[in-house]
Order: structure tokens, then C-alpha cells, then sequence
């Protein structure tokens, strides 16, 4: 966020956004917007294949399933589902602009992405255990969403016990 903008602020009871910035970050989220603008799908290989489906960080976070989505080759569109969260980040919009934010500066600018859900995770590699439960209070319950990113997430971390529940908050 930069100096002349106002950071974005959300209601810690109910996620309820609190200023134009936290407002516009989950519009964002709920449209299917962009990393950052720019134009189609670079040629060759599917710029979505290169995108990790999970980047997850050790401890107990928010996260969000995105869709990310691009123009393929032959002028269809390509999507793929990936689960985020983002060590010291307090809300989901901001799960979800921190792994937009990323793939911009990654030169993916043609990626778009939208939030399907979110909910909590947590990530304990030492006891090699990831549960994945609740909801966002911000872009509101997905029904499917925390099964879903348990399959996303058992599928990267075969080693693991995953383990999901639409249970808490």
C-alpha cells in the first residue's frame, strides 16, 4: 500500500471492511481481476502450469482458495485452484493481495484471480499435520471450499495427515 493511500482496516468481529481500502480489496477478490493488468498469456507453455498450487506458511493462518485463470494458446481460458496464506497477515483480503501482489512481480500480470473461499489453516511440519477449517468472514462461507483445499493441499503434501472441517471460525 503506498503512502497516499490508506492501509485497509477490518471489523475483527465480523470482518466487515472498515475503510475504502479494505472495501476495494474485496471487490477485488470477488471479481476475477488481474495481478496487476497487462496483456494476454505469454506464448509456449501454460503460465499457469509454472504456479505452485500451494504456498502455505508454518503455523496457524488465515487462508484463500483462488481461481486463478489466463487466455490459453488457442484463445480459450485456462484455470487453475490455489491455496494461499501469508505469514503476519491478519485478513483474508489481504491473503489474497499478497499472492496477487506476488505473481505480479513475478511478471504474471495477465493472471487473474478470484477468491472462491477461505478459512483457517494450520501447518505444523515438525508433526507433518495441516488441518483446514472456518470460513471467511470477509468473502463469506464456501461451501466446498476447505474440502477442496484439503485435496489441493494433500495432493502437494503427500507425506502429511490432512484434514478438513467447515467447523469454527
Amino acid at each position: 500500500v503506498s503512502d497516499s493511500m490508506e492501509a485497509p482496516r477490518y471489523d475483527d468481529e465480523t470482518g466487515a471492511p472498515l475503510n475504502e481500502a479494505a472495501r476495494a480489496l474485496i471487490e477485488k477478490g470477488k471479481s476475477d481481476s488481474g495481478a496487476g493488468g497487462g496483456a494476454g498469456a505469454p506464448s509456449g507453455s501454460s503460465a499457469l502450469a509454472g504456479i505452485p498450487e500451494v504456498d502455505i506458511a508454518e503455523g496457524k493462518w488465515k487462508y484463500v482458495q483462488i481461481e486463478l485463470s489466463c487466455k490459453d494458446g488457442s484463445g480459450g481460458k485456462e484455470t487453475k485452484r490455489v491455496v494461499r496464506n501469508t505469514q503476519g497477515l491478519a485478513y483474508h483480503p489481504d491473503m489474497y493481495h499478497a499472492a496477487m501482489d506476488k505473481l505480479e512481480r513475478q511478471g504474471l500480470k495477465h493472471v487473474k484471480g478470484h477468491v472462491i473461499g477461505g478459512g483457517r489453516i494450520e501447518y505444523y511440519p515438525e508433526h507433518k499435520t495441516i488441518s483446514i477449517y472456518g470460513y471467511s468472514k470477509s468473502f463469506g462461507r464456501a461451501p466446498g471450499c476447505n474440502k477442496k483445499s484439503c485435496e489441493i493441499v494433500q495432493r502437494n503434501f503427500p507425506d502429511y495427515k490432512v484434514t478438513w472441517s467447515d467447523d469454527g471460525y
